[in-house]
């Protein structure tokens, strides 16, 4: 059986095909609200979000390039209302960027699965981590979702949100400082008051 392509589905959706618009929901309703559960930490205004970008995708759909691949052009649609959406709530944190560096290890380390102990401190990082995105810049929080979350290369990432590669790769190490600075000051707010509880 032969797979219909996206863009080939498009092009149907264009020409009045409801049931090739709902195939490419299909497709991609995971991916969109993945993006928008991991930029604003609730589920039902991921939800909200992903019925925003479909309608979004709908309206806009004409303008879509079909010499180019879909995926990215559809994460580009659902980066932008997430952003809009948490601008629109104030939800953003300005951050002065300190000179630390951290690689994908030291944001996302794996875990020992042998031990039960170590799964569970795992899991607790990672929520940690998470939280700590939801504190960011929208869109240093966007280059850190699509990067690690999606998997996406800088190449990706730039397709996804039409941006240089070299301007990702400034974000992104950008983004990665905001990140750790935002760790080492929950860290150090845990070392205080530690230290309050062992003096009383």
């Amino acid at each position: 059986m032969t797979v219909i392509t996206d863009e080939r589905l498009v092009h149907e959706a264009l020409q009045g095909s409801i049931e090739a618009f709902e195939e490419l929901i299909e497709r991609y309703q995971r991916l969109v609200f993945t993006i928008a559960y991991r930029m604003t930490g609730h589920r039902e205004e991921a939800e909200d979000i992903s019925q925003e970008v479909f309608i979004t995708l709908y309206r806009k759909l004409y303008q879509f390039d079909t010499s180019r691949k879909f995926p990215p052009w559809l994460q580009r649609i659902t980066v932008n209302t997430c952003i809009t959406h948490l601008r629109k709530k104030n939800k953003v944190v300005m951050l002065n960027f300190d000179e630390t560096w951290s690689n994908r290890n030291q944001l996302f380390p794996t875990a020992n699965y042998e031990d039960p102990a170590a799964v569970y401190d795992q899991k607790e990082l990672m929520a940690e981590i998470w939280d700590a995105v939801r504190q960011m810049p929208e869109n240093y929080r966007a280059m850190i979702v699509l990067r690690y979350q999606l998997e996406l290369t800088n190449q990706e990432i730039a397709d996804s949100l039409g941006i240089s590669r070299e301007n990702v790769e400034v974000r992104m190490h950008r983004a990665r400082k905001s990140l750790r600075k935002i760790l080492l000051h929950r860290q150090a707010e845990r070392r205080e008051q530690d230290e309050l509880s062992a003096s009383r």
